[in-house]
């Protein structure tokens, strides 16, 4: 007998929001944009409050919680789990499983107190191209309001959505990000500085180009070798994405020690002061070897243009190369603008 306490969802409105977020999903490339868009429409379509976004990595076969939705609280944790065996039992079946909640599943939530007395764990898997299991979804729901089919159904249309978007970000990532520094690659650079021209040209804005260069980057890799030229390579990449504005700046690896900014909506004085914290943090930086660690300098150039400038593609990488030389032929560990 149907339980009357269950109340049948309005078809209408689930159609309507499984459209809407179908266009969230897959309007965005950043990872951690989309894991927060997917467990947003999964907590939506479920009712549940507690929810986590688990991936496999495929070299190693491991897995780990990439995106938490707790209460609302989004986070990325990027913890690392085992395959319990509600994991291997929806990877080997590629069907959704649910039953009461079990102690040793808590793991899947970040070791929180389970806030029911008795809650079900449902388990999604979410399966690709090539019908592969790249990862779950897991969640809680009350026992007292179990999910319905019609619900599960449109959960399995949700996370068939998500599996190949993340496929695709995982695809658009190998292209345009450079796999030691994970900054983006030359030619991701030279597409989107044509394309922040284009726009510039159609609204009343600034836009700014740091690059700069490790100083005697052949020094440290012939005393230290190149695998230590590899470590201040990320190193610094990671004071780049630290220092730049998320979603709005573009940092590359140009090429070798070579890094570059692409920054939208930044005068000239803006990006003076953009690209001293660079050096500074750099100058001051503890870079990782052995016992003792290294000290490294940058030497960086600086140009900006507005909505009046006639300058091209080419001419502002021209003009800011030409900066960068300065502060190299100016004794180095400077900016020149």
């Amino acid at each position: 007998m149907k339980n009357k306490n269950i109340e049948e969802p309005d078809i209408e409105i689930m159609l309507q929001t499984l459209r809407y977020a179908a266009r969230q999903i897959v309007s965005d490339l950043d990872p951690e944009i989309l894991a927060y868009h997917a467990l947003e429409m999964v907590a939506d379509f479920s009712h549940s409050n507690y929810l986590s976004l688990i991936l496999i990595n495929e070299n190693t076969n491991s897995i780990y919680i990439t995106a938490n939705l707790k209460n609302g609280e989004f986070s990325a944790p990027k913890t690392d789990v085992t395959w319990i065996p509600i994991l291997k039992k929806v990877y080997d079946s590629k069907k959704i499983c649910t039953r009461e909640v079990d102690r040793d599943e808590y793991c899947l939530f970040l070791d929180m107190e389970i806030p029911y007395n008795k809650a079900q764990i449902y388990c999604l898997p979410l399966i690709g191209t090539n019908n592969k299991v790249g990862g779950f979804i897991v969640l809680l729901v009350q026992n007292q309001i179990p999910l319905t089919r019609i619900q599960e159904e449109i959960l399995a249309v949700l996370t068939t959505m998500i599996a190949t978007t993340i496929e695709n970000v995982n695809l658009f990532q190998m292209a345009t990000t450079d796999s030691l520094t994970g900054l983006y690659v030359r030619r991701y650079f030279d597409i989107r500085l044509q394309e922040e021209i284009a726009r510039l040209s159609r609204t009343e804005s600034s836009l700014a180009l740091v690059m700069t260069d490790i100083d005697h980057f052949k020094k440290i890799n012939d005393n230290y070798g190149h695998q230590q030229g590899d470590v201040i390579l990320q190193e610094l990449a990671k004071i780049f994405r630290n220092i730049i504005r998320k979603d709005l700046d573009i940092p590359c690896r140009y090429g070798g020690e070579e890094f570059v900014v692409i920054l939208p909506s930044t005068k000239l004085e803006g990006a003076i002061v953009f690209a001293e914290r660079l050096r500074i943090q750099c100058e001051n930086y503890l870079f990782p070897y052995e016992k003792n660690p290294l000290h490294v300098t940058l030497s960086g150039g600086v140009v900006s243009i507005d909505s009046g400038s006639n300058l091209t593609k080419d001419d502002l990488v021209k003009a800011v190369d030409q900066r960068l030389y300065e502060a190299k032929a100016n004794g180095r560990n400077c900016i020149k603008y």
